[in-house]
């Protein structure tokens, strides 16, 4: 079987860019719900938080849907409690950004930030970009916000499964 080798001129007409360089570091995204969490003043209090998770969970519930990655309102509402618990990433990596010089910062391949306690919160590399590493802080927050959130929608699920009465044509009727 004979092979055929794929010359760059090919690959610009099919739209593939080819270069040597590395992938530019780019800062990362603190806005938005696809965004990297950082230390962020409480939106409103913990009893609200706490309202506001249960009115989310009523809400999907009454959708069909539970939590998920595809829940735009769940994911936002989960990122903005857990921020408050996030360490300060956007400081903590414009400092590192401070310290590598600019010439250098196509260059890097792996980068960790920690913060001060040498916790790493942060990495980045080209293939992946940035990725926020949880703390065990943020992990707590997120549980507690999974717990509310979980406990609410199986109460709804308890309830709305009581309120459907078999009939005495149903399958599950016994004598």
């Amino acid at each position: 079987m004979r092979s055929v080798g794929i010359n760059e001129m090919t690959l610009k007409l099919l739209g593939v860019e080819v270069s040597d360089k590395k992938i530019p570091m780019m800062t990362p995204q603190f806005n938005g719900i696809d965004s990297m969490t950082t230390k962020t003043a409480p939106a409103m209090s913990e009893e609200a938080y706490e309202e506001a998770i249960r009115n989310q969970a009523k809400k999907d519930f009454e959708a069909g849907k539970c939590g998920g990655e595809n829940n735009t309102a769940y994911r936002a509402l989960k990122n903005s409690y857990v921020s408050v618990a996030s360490p300060d990433r956007k400081g903590y990596i414009a400092k590192s950004f401070q310290q590598v010089p600019m010439n250098k910062r196509n260059q890097i391949s792996y980068m960790k930030i920690k913060d001060a306690s040498g916790q790493e919160i942060a990495n980045y590399s080209p293939n992946t970009g940035w990725t926020g590493v949880m703390t065990k802080d943020e992990m707590k927050r997120e549980s507690k916000f999974m717990a509310i959130y979980m406990d609410t929608w199986r109460s709804l699920k308890a309830e709305a499964q009581q309120q459907v009465k078999p009939t005495s044509s149903s399958i599950d009727t016994f004598i």
